[in-house]
């Protein structure tokens, strides 16, 4: 019985693929490409050798040339899905069906991708020797750059890819594209972006669009918005840029990675529309939207089943980091431009996702307060590591911005407080992002929301640790700033502000700090409608009065009193600030809090 080709392949119906924490299934698969597939694996090396690896001869012509190129690319695949480790994990589950495939975003985190077989690795030199030896005669071709390209970079050999696209012999846009794919490869994003931009500028207008089309990956109603604005027209531009700058991983890394990302991923598309691969299969939509949006394969492996009668199913399994996570932004299309984007890292059934090469992005707890400063305000961030950075030499920014760009920043070592002065004109920035990553190992922790609205008389609430001495100055608070906006019921904390209020504003001050629970259970709630419990919600408070004098903004009146906090349910709650005077009436700071067991 004749093995199936590569060719053969692309007409089996019938793989399973499992993308980490995504599976990918199709429907059949041919008993006789099984068994050859079988009875390949069990040849011997020298058995198993296409005579595509073989020295060509000097009179060979280039369409002869071309096709020994073909022929060895097609072996080495074969080669290495014969080596595939053997997997017992077999899932049916569905949750997604893409063309021939089914996703299913279970959890794969005990995954680890095995070494790779030595026969792989050494049929891969093989293979570049041979697609090194069909360039010297078939010179100029797209696909064939590519592949000598990307089995470089599968060795780990990035310095040497770069010499080869020297003097590419390609067109400018396939070559650029290429070098930005390498340069990717080496961590080197911002030098990656600016070259993906002269690849495009060196595009048609058509294939500019194909290439920066983002819809695959974009949620429901943002697709929905986005397939409407013409492409290339001034509407969809903007759209992209907000998408792409907000969807960046880390602010804190020059250049938008997971716009490099995407653009990588065109690229793995164009090198696999025409060539073997580790699915065995014909290149179609499916794969191409797969590749989109969940990036290529980080490793294999074989698992087989027997079901009812004599049929025997094998599923190629190509896995995903485990730590891969969602960076896209959510929520941010023309009809819900008045709320906060929406990020969710680890969502359960992720549209995309991505692993940085730097390591995952954790959540990063912190307390933000905005104080006034003549007529710009300052932000202020206390922040901490996750336990996951616990033990890592750190580098943090704070960062202003906007839907579309970066406003300002301000960067310093370790996880000390952060603080920027927002720039005019007043309401530029409307978002505020707070990370930290490892600059001497793997992780990283952000968080990123709305900046916060401050009247003009009254700061923020900023928390406090504990003191020995109440702090009258914002500098002497912020050494005592808690990282979070957390506390234990029961403990004791500090309330920091600042008042404001000129001479229209000043006399005696009536000052009234509360605490009240934002949500209720559902027995509380019933117990309230029934009458069986009162629905006065303060839970702890207190009042006192003082002298305003004629404080101002460049010269801010700074007050911090304890606050023993009773034994309160967990939950969250309201923490208000209320200062009244004859001259400014009644203004209010709230902050929310959560309560801990």
């Amino acid at each position: 019985m004749r093995c199936p080709s590569s060719d053969d392949d692309r007409r089996d119906d019938y793989r399973e693929l499992t993308l980490g924490r995504r599976t990918l299934r199709s429907a059949a698969f041919r008993l006789a490409a099984l068994l050859c597939a079988a009875g390949a694996a069990l040849q011997p090396v020298g058995a198993q050798q296409d005579s595509g690896l073989q020295v060509p001869a000097a009179d060979r012509s280039v369409e002869q040339e071309s096709d020994r190129a073909r022929r060895a690319q097609r072996s080495f695949e074969r080669i290495r899905r014969s080596h595939f480790p053997r997997s017992p994990w077999f899932s049916d589950a569905c949750d997604e069906q893409v063309g021939r495939f089914c996703l299913n975003h279970d959890s794969d985190d005990e995954w680890a991708a095995a070494p790779e077989h030595p026969e792989v690795t050494e049929r891969r030199g093989w293979l570049l020797a041979t697609l090194d030896s069909v360039a010297r005669v078939v010179q100029g071709d797209r696909w064939l750059l590519g592949q000598r390209v990307k089995y470089r970079l599968e060795a780990g050999r990035a310095t040497e890819t770069l010499d080869l696209l020297a003097d590419c012999g390609a067109t400018e846009g396939w070559c650029l594209a290429l070098r930005a794919l390498t340069l990717h490869q080496e961590r080197r994003h911002a030098e990656a972006e600016t070259t993906y931009d002269r690849a495009l500028a060196a595009m048609s207008p058509r294939e500019q669009c194909a290439w920066t089309d983002a819809s695959l990956i974009l949620e429901p109603q943002d697709r929905r918005d986005y397939r409407r604005l013409a492409c290339g027209s001034p509407a969809r531009r903007a759209f992209e840029r907000a998408f792409w700058h907000l969807s960046d991983p880390l602010w804190l890394v020059a250049g938008h990675e997971l716009r490099v990302e995407h653009l990588s991923r065109r690229v793995r598309n164009e090198l696999e529309a025409d060539a073997a691969s580790g699915y065995g299969m014909s290149w179609g939509a499916d794969l191409e939207e797969l590749t989109t949006r969940y990036g290529w394969p980080a490793g294999w492996d074989v698992a087989w089943r027997r079901t009812p009668g004599v049929r025997t199913e094998r599923s190629i399994q190509a896995h995903r980091p485990p730590e891969a996570q969602r960076f896209v932004v959510s929520g941010f299309s023309r009809r819900d431009r008045e709320s906060a984007p929406i990020w969710d890292l680890d969502a359960a059934k992720p549209r995309s996702t991505w692993s940085p090469p730097g390591g995952p992005v954790y959540g990063a707890p912190y307390q933000l307060a905005a104080f006034w400063r003549g007529e710009e305000r300052l932000i202020v961030a206390a922040f901490d590591a996750p336990s996951e950075l616990e033990n890592c030499v750190a580098r943090s920014g704070l960062f202003l911005s906007n839907s579309f760009d970066e406003i300002h920043r301000t960067e310093g070592n370790g996880t000390l407080p952060l603080q920027v002065l927002e720039p005019k004109p007043s309401g530029a920035a409307t978002l505020v992002g707070i990370e930290t990553r490892c600059v001497d190992g793997s992780g990283a922790a952000r968080s990123r929301t709305a900046l916060p609205q401050t009247g003009n008389l009254l700061s923020d609430i900023l928390l406090l640790d504990p003191v020995e001495q109440l702090p009258g100055t914002l500098d002497a608070a912020l050494g005592s700033a808690r990282p979070h906006s957390t506390a234990r019921s029961g403990e004791k904390l500090t309330v920091f502000w600042e008042w404001y209020g000129g001479a229209e504003a000043s006399g005696a001050l009536a000052v009234t700090l509360s605490l009240t629970r934002e949500e209720k259970s559902l027995v509380r709630k019933a117990l309230e409608w029934t009458g069986l419990a009162g629905q006065d919600e303060e839970e702890v408070g207190i009042r006192w009065s003082e002298q305003g004098g004629t404080a101002a903004s460049d010269n801010p009146m700074a007050r911090a009193v304890e606050l023993q906090l009773p034994q309160l349910a967990p939950g969250r709650y309201r923490l208000t600030l209320q200062v009244h005077s004859v001259g400014a009436g009644t203004v209010t700071s709230p902050k929310e809090i959560v309560i801990e067991p």
